[in-house]
């Protein structure tokens, strides 16, 4: 088991061309600061200037396809890992994880008072910033004069980020988990992905079968999330005419049944799973984070809490990441 061990980066960085990246990587928390080089768009935002050079990455139905079936990639549950400076939902915290090579980030997408969509967890302002009432009562200028808190409470230099930089930022470095939140407009959050040319880089959230289905028609090609807790659970999405290439399956906490894997195997469907329902918290109050090779054995991507420290125990190396690696550069 201990060799079950692939980086993510390392994929990433056989497709650049001509591109030295802005820092090296680390499995540290401590000091993981943004990059200093950086551009500034039309709404005044900084962004990494990272993405010129880059190829595309491989996309997330690629990857599945190719990775080891023993192995799980890793994303951050909010985007950030708990305990840090950086706050959930925010392009600092994405660079982070960018500096950390951990691979996946789920998001939230709000929407404000004049439209403008930005990535941020709650309806209300008051737990992740320095802000108080709904975000729908806020417009975009009025946003930009509030601080966004860090995972302990704490005020920081940041602002809340809009959704279209965080696509800037994200695309060919990350892949994103996208949930939407209540307030948002569907459609329109996925034609802003489309016109980042990043729905090969998102895996969209569903939250019952009837989402499912609207996303799917809105983004017939992007990658699904739906709950699956049992196999019969497929023949739901079977009859609603959703293909299974596009399907991943959110199984939560679990269990996920020797039963459950094979079907979901045997149909080629990637299994998801959450390790941030307690499972994160015990094994940081242990100190002893190896129990996620064997929670891993079934899952293909494990969302946390601790992304910093759970991705260098799960990157897998040598044979099994060339292997990989070979496979994504021979897909069309």
């Amino acid at each position: 088991m201990a060799s079950k061990k692939i980086k993510l980066g390392n994929v990433i960085t056989l497709l650049v061309l001509s591109t030295v990246l802005t820092g090296p990587l680390s499995s540290c928390q401590a000091g993981n600061t943004p990059s200093n080089t950086v551009k500034v768009n039309d709404k005044g935002r900084n962004i990494t200037s990272n993405n010129v050079d880059i190829t595309p990455i491989p996309s997330i139905l690629a990857l599945f396809a190719c990775k080891p079936s023993d192995a799980a990639f890793v994303a951050a549950h909010r985007s950030t890992h708990k305990g840090s400076k950086f706050p959930e939902n925010a392009i600092e915290g994405l660079q982070a994880l960018y500096d950390n090579s951990v691979p996946f980030a789920v998001i939230n997408v709000a929407r404000l008072k004049d439209g403008t969509q930005i990535v941020f967890h709650d309806d209300t302002w008051d737990r992740g910033s320095t802000g108080t009432g709904p975000i729908t009562a806020t417009d975009w200028a009025a946003s930009q004069l509030l601080f966004l808190k860090d995972t302990n409470g704490e005020i920081t230099s940041y602002h809340p980020s809009a959704f279209a930089d965080v696509l800037a930022f994200a695309k060919d470095k990350l892949y994103l988990e996208i949930d939407f939140n209540a307030s948002v407009d569907e459609a329109k959050v996925i034609d802003s992905i489309r016109t980042a040319s990043m729905l090969g880089q998102v895996i969209l959230i569903s939250y019952n079968s009837e989402q499912a289905l609207r996303l799917h028609k809105l983004a017939p090609k992007a990658a699904l999330s739906v709950g699956i807790n049992k196999p019969s659970d497929l023949k739901i999405y079977e009859q609603l005419g959703i293909p299974e290439n596009v399907l991943t399956a959110w199984t939560g906490a679990g269990p996920i049944t020797d039963e459950l894997a094979e079907t979901l195997r045997t149909r080629k469907i990637p299994i998801l799973a959450g390790s941030f329902f307690g499972f994160d918290d015990i094994l940081q109050t242990s100190g002893d984070l190896t129990p996620y090779i064997d929670y891993a054995v079934y899952p293909d991507l494990i969302v946390t809490d601790y992304a910093f420290d759970v991705q260098p125990v799960l990157e897998i190396a040598g044979d099994a990441n060339t292997k990989m690696e070979n496979c994504l550069n021979e897909r069309p």
